[in-house]
């Protein structure tokens, strides 16, 4: 699968995941919740709290806004996703700014410290690292450091950069800092996982309105007893353990984006051989998701349709490029065979289809 999520999950996680069930609140679980935790404290650089729930991360994106945002709060918006972080915003009731810029275009610092100069008000900022929809990452460092000179709160939609590329939690001041288990680290959807900073916790202490199920504070209270306030996706949990053990034994995350890197290149380089461009602005593609320019006169939807005919499955443009677009994942359980076939076939269906043009 060369989708963009859910992927397809690494052997030793279905494995894990296949064990017999135990209780939430027995002391297995609490062994199993406490050494995850550690490991992702690890894994993201960080001594904050970080929270597993029983969610996407689009739960920990609502959570951010009805625990931190009294009133006004900034997106940043360069794709679909961008917009979903507005929107869940808005939906609880937050008075919303934006700052947009055209597609297949970074997010860049400058333009976000500007924009904070002439918004004192707001409280925090949105940032998508790697908006999956355009095949896009953004300089999370240099606009994290932008708004902190501000002092503004920083949530982050680390949902398919976290795993896949050097995310310090710590070191460049995130405040929230969420992902999904179907992501980079191949592991099927349900839990959510992110970080979640002392200012961060401080603020929900005074949030009205944040009801429960997101609750931070009731999130920590639980933590602190190393455990959750209600049943957890245990199955989803036991295969993060894994990969996170198996991600140590092999030589650390270095290896892991590593990994992650050869393999873009592969891909890349592949697409570039069968004379295909990049949809993002040079210099700023994803390492986990190659947004790819469909050949005039060819439909995205078309190559996604007959890649799927050949039996791999992609994905299609995202929003406003569906058409002119097509996605390659590289997330989850991917060998190198796997990729060589891949772009096997699609030079085949790119021959087939140029011949009907």
């Amino acid at each position: 699968m060369f989708t963009v999520g859910p992927v397809a999950c690494y052997p030793e996680v279905l494995q894990a995941m296949g064990r017999q069930m135990i209780s939430h609140r027995s002391k297995e679980y609490r062994t199993l919740h406490t050494e995850t935790v550690e490991m992702l404290q690890r894994f993201l650089g960080t001594k904050s709290e970080v929270f597993l729930f029983s969610s996407t991360g689009t739960g920990f994106m609502e959570a951010s806004v009805r625990n931190c945002v009294n009133k006004k709060m900034l997106c940043c918006v360069c794709g679909s996703f961008g917009e979903r972080y507005a929107e869940v915003a808005a939906a609880n009731g937050k008075q919303v700014e934006t700052l947009e810029v055209p597609l297949g275009e970074p997010i860049m610092p400058e333009l976000l410290d500007k924009k904070l100069s002439k918004n004192k008000d707001i409280e925090a900022v949105s940032i998508t690292h790697n908006e999956t929809s355009m095949g896009l990452i953004n300089p999370l460092k240099e606009l994290a450091e932008v708004a902190k000179s501000h002092g503004k709160l920083v949530f982050v939609d680390a949902v398919s950069s976290m795993g896949g590329t050097e995310i310090a939690v710590d070191r460049w001041g995130l405040d929230v800092c969420f992902s999904s288990s179907q992501k980079c680290f191949g592991v099927p959807p349900g839990l959510g996982v992110g970080s979640v900073s002392a200012a961060a916790l401080k603020k929900s202490e005074t949030a009205q309105n944040k009801g429960w199920y997101f609750d931070f504070k009731v999130w920590e209270q639980h933590q602190k007893k190393q455990g959750t306030p209600m049943t957890s996706v245990i199955p989803q949990i036991a295969g993060l353990n894994t990969i996170l053990k198996m991600i140590e034994s092999k030589g650390g995350k270095r290896w892991f984006f590593d990994l992650y890197a050869q393999r873009n290149s592969r891909i890349r380089e592949g697409a570039r051989k069968l004379g295909l461009t990049m949809f993002p602005k040079s210099g700023y593609e994803s390492p986990t998701v190659n947004c790819v320019n469909a050949p005039q006169g060819i439909d995205g939807v078309t190559v996604y349709q007959k890649m799927r005919d050949q039996g791999f499955e992609l994905a299609k443009g995202y929003g406003a490029v569906q058409n002119t677009t097509f996605r390659i994942g590289n997330m989850g359980y991917i060998e190198s065979a796997d990729i060589d076939a891949m772009l096997e076939s699609l030079e085949s269906v790119l021959d087939e289809l140029q011949l009907k043009i």
